[in-house]
This record gives C-alpha cells, sequence and structure tokens, in this order.
C-alpha cells in the first residue's frame, strides 16, 4: 500500500480514495489535523463516505476521521420524466410510495439512519404520501400519511432533535406523528369529520390556485437559567403579555398558507409561523400567525394575535426565546413564557425566509435575498443592548445566478446554527428568465457547496450533515464541506 502522503498527491480516483479512508482510520488527532487540509483540498463529491464508516455513524458511533468525507448516497427517486437504468438502481421501499412529481419536504435524524420524504401532490387526484424510509434496511417504509387520504402536500418537514417525533402541515392542520410507529399524535388544530368535506369543495372551486408543487433548528445544547434581558434598548415593537387562551388558536390555517416550522434545541417545544408566502403570493399581511406548542402533546403555550407576527420561526436552545418576523419585516425575539418583546432587530434583506437563533440566545441568523437583485443573502443580527448593525453576507463565487424571489425560495430556504456556527441554504427552481440552483454558505459568505438544480434540504439536528432531495437522495457532511484554508486557520 502507498503511503498516504503518495496517495493524497495522486489523482483521485475511487480506489485512491479508498486507500486513503483505511490509512485515515489509523490516525490519531493530531496525524488527521495534520493531513485534513489536504483530504478536503479534494472535491466532496470524490470523498464518499465508505460502507463501514456509515455502519458506525448510523449506530452512533461517530469519530473524528469520518468527518472527512464529504457525501454519502442513499438513495434515488422514480420522478416523471427521468430516465433510469434498471439494471443501476436497486429496489427499495420508496417505490412503495409515489415521488412521480418529486419530493417538497426532507428531514433526517442526527444519525442518518432514515429519512422522512414528502412527496409532491399529483393535483389531478390525490396528495402526496409522507413516510420514513430506513436508509439501512432499504426496504423498510412508515407511513405516516397516504397521499389518496388527502389533498395537499408538506412543505417543511421537521423533526424532533431526539428523532423521536414528525411534524408537518398540511390541508390547514399541523400534524405530528411518532417517527417510530407512524401513529398521529395530534393535530392542530383538530381534525373533524368535516374537514375532508371542506377540503374536497375548496380542492374543486381552487384548484387552480394551488401552490405550486416542486416551485414552490434545530439547537443542540444544554444552556440553562431564564433568557437573557435585552429591554433596555428602544424597541419598535411595544412590551406586551400574551393570552395563551387567544381566541385565533381553534382557526384553522388557510390551505394555502407556508407554514415553518421550528423545534428548540431540547425538542420540547415547536413553533410555527404563516405568512412569508401570503406576501409574495400578495394576500393580505393581516394573515400572519405565530404560535409556540409542547411539542408532546401540541398544547399551546403561546399564541400571538393575527397580523402581529409572521413566519419563519426559530426557537433556542431550551425553548425560552422565539425568533420571528414582524408585519414591517423586522425580526423579533420574544420570551415564550410572557410573548414579551425583548428585541427588535432591523434587516438588510427583502425577505427574510429562514431564522436560527444561536445557542446562547444572543444573536440570530436571518436567510433570504437581498433588495436590489433577489440573490442570495443572510445577515447575523446581534441582540446585546447595542445591537450593531449586521453586515449583508452573501456567497461568494456563486457559479450561477440563483433568484430567491421566487416561490420556492420562501418554502425551501434553511437555516442552521451548528457547532462552527451558522449555515444558510439557499434554493430557487428558476423559470422562464432562469434563475434555478441551490447554495450552501456560512456566516463569512464562503460557498461550501453549489448545485445548479433546484434542491430540497434538511439539516441534521446536531449540524453536522445535510440532506438533499432532487432525483437523488444525498448526505452531505458539513465539516467535510469546510475549505483547506479554514482548517489551517482554525
Amino acid at each position: 500500500m502507498s503511503s498516504l502522503d503518495e496517495l493524497l498527491n495522486a489523482r483521485p480516483t475511487k480506489q485512491v480514495w479508498h486507500e486513503v479512508c483505511l490509512l485515515l482510520a489509523g490516525l490519531d488527532e493530531a496525524g488527521l489535523a495534520s493531513v485534513t487540509p489536504r483530504v478536503l483540498s479534494w472535491p466532496a463529491q470524490q470523498r464518499p463516505m465508505p460502507d463501514d464508516w456509515w455502519a458506525q455513524w448510523t449506530a452512533g458511533d461517530v469519530r473524528p476521521h469520518h468527518l472527512l468525507a464529504g457525501v454519502r448516497h442513499l438513495g434515488t427517486l422514480h420522478v416523471a420524466h427521468e430516465d433510469f437504468d434498471e439494471d443501476e438502481g436497486e429496489e427499495t421501499g420508496l417505490d412503495e410510495a409515489s415521488f412521480y412529481e418529486g419530493a417538497t419536504a426532507v428531514a433526517a435524524p442526527s444519525d442518518l439512519s432514515w429519512v422522512a420524504l414528502g412527496a409532491a401532490a399529483e393535483w389531478h387526484h390525490n396528495g402526496g404520501d409522507i413516510v420514513r424510509w430506513d436508509t439501512r434496511e432499504k426496504d423498510r417504509l412508515t407511513w405516516f400519511l397516504d397521499g389518496g387520504d388527502y389533498h395537499d402536500e408538506p412543505h417543511d418537514l421537521q423533526l424532533s432533535p431526539d428523532g423521536r417525533i414528525v411534524i408537518t402541515s398540511v390541508e390547514g392542520h399541523l400534524r405530528a406523528w411518532s417517527a417510530e410507529t407512524g401513529d398521529e399524535l395530534w393535530a392542530f388544530p383538530e381534525l373533524s369529520d368535516s374537514d375532508d368535506e371542506d377540503e374536497d369543495s375548496e380542492d374543486s372551486e381552487d384548484s387552480e390556485a394551488k401552490a405550486p408543487s416542486a416551485d414552490l433548528r434545530n439547537q443542540n445544547g444544554e444552556s440553562e437559567g431564564p433568557p437573557p434581558d435585552f429591554r433596555d434598548r428602544n424597541d419598535d415593537v411595544e412590551h406586551q403579555n400574551t393570552d395563551t387562551e387567544n381566541p385565533h388558536e381553534d382557526k384553522r390555517f388557510n390551505q394555502f398558507d407556508l407554514v415553518r416550522i421550528g423545534f428548540s434545541g431540547d425538542g420540547r417545544r415547536v413553533a410555527f409561523g404563516i405568512g412569508a408566502l401570503s406576501r409574495v403570493a400578495g394576500r393580505a399581511e393581516e394573515e400572519g400567525r405565530v404560535a409556540v406548542m409542547e411539542a408532546e402533546t401540541g398544547r399551546v403555550v403561546l399564541s400571538l394575535p393575527t397580523g402581529q407576527a409572521f413566519g419563519p420561526v426559530a426557537l433556542d436552545a431550551n425553548g425560552h426565546l422565539l425568533a420571528h418576523t414582524s408585519p414591517t419585516g423586522q425580526v423579533v425575539v420574544r420570551e415564550v413564557g410572557t410573548g414579551t418583546v425583548l428585541a427588535t432587530v432591523p434587516t438588510q434583506l427583502s425577505q427574510v425566509n429562514a431564522l436560527a437563533l444561536s445557542p446562547d440566545g444572543t444573536a440570530v441568523f436571518a436567510a433570504g435575498g437581498t433588495a436590489d437583485d433577489a440573490a442570495p443573502a443572510a445577515e447575523l443580527l446581534s441582540l446585546t443592548p447595542s445591537h450593531p448593525a449586521g453586515e449583508l453576507i452573501q456567497p461568494t463565487e456563486l457559479p450561477y445566478k440563483i433568484d430567491t424571489s421566487s416561490v420556492t425560495t420562501c418554502c425551501a430556504t434553511r437555516a442552521v446554527w451548528t457547532d462552527h456556527g451558522p449555515y444558510a441554504f439557499i434554493t430557487a427552481s428558476g423559470g422562464s428568465a432562469g434563475g434555478a440552483g441551490s447554495v450552501l454558505f456560512d456566516s463569512t459568505g464562503r460557498t461550501l457547496w453549489t448545485d445548479p438544480n433546484h434542491q430540497i434540504v434538511s439539516f441534521t439536528p446536531d449540524g453536522r450533515a445535510m440532506v438533499t432531495v432532487d432525483t437523488t437522495i444525498e448526505a452531505w457532511f458539513l465539516p467535510g464541506l469546510a475549505t483547506p484554508r479554514e482548517e489551517t486557520t482554525t
């Protein structure tokens, strides 16, 4: 066998990478640190995670050398108008569900042992299947919702950090299931016998107004104590206590609303917010709505009056703080226990499509687009009393234009705060004027990953990986996407 130094100087091939992996597994911490910049200089696509590393990762046995892998291919969706070589693809449990029009949502636990997938609706006859697919025993499929039983599609699937609860929104209701069994835990508002009849009527009248299918944080941390107090500053939004017995609580969502969902880092609470899509579609701004609930039961612990708050939403590590947007486009942070506004921060973004709160609750990372050319952008917003203005962050060296003005971007933009700081994922499907593509970048604007296609994505709760879905399902390891310059300076 060649030495590691010789292999890393060689042209990247499957065989060379296989030999590199054998040697990396035997290195100690200092040895790994010394070769990391050279390993990461290889393109992530040419550093697939080998089977033995994958078996360890999915069993929860994550080792330092695993983080040098770039990608792991998980599976393939049989999508309409795509040609597949039957000899290349294996039959899996995914074939039992219908992904004829592709996928609209995905979520995955930190160990990546399974993924939850939401299929695009086939609007002429049924909704999108929502399933759990095992990435190890690939014939195992657990059903959350059969597309034949409803007429909608999910656009935000979220998973509790412990991997026990899956939540999405369809047909005007939040729906929560046991990730293990597929049993429904609760629905909000509660489902009634009349819901199906109402939806059938709405579908027949508004079939042309459907939210388009494919065109359309989860913190880990143990911070304790009460949330920080930022009230020694001049907030633009008046402090208020919100009555959690709000009469709006039981009001059903509009089926066409974009509902964004986010768990607290400890998984005890989940927030939802409505409104970003309404503004894109020209609907009345007063339809925005935000609430926080107990993840296990669906009991509402905070409900904000309609029109005072909009999605997207984010909770901090222990569910004490809630971040959302305001009718004027500012980012607002509240104390969940009382609804009191703790900070209101302006942003330079033309639209905020995703939020992530720092584990210590002192900053918010907002992702969206610029006002002048709708290019991908983010902003790191300080919540300290002086709240210094954040600089607009735009990804560097984008190989193509991504137009964030589309409805797709509102639905599919994601933000996460990891041990290495915040990341933003922005995607667009484009249109007649183009602008399709996807990009992952960090808080310095460093572009870590791009793809010329619209991708559906989810970050794992621990922030170590993201899962992308187009016609294929891939897991990308965020530490393995870092540049050599990053690693040599840390």
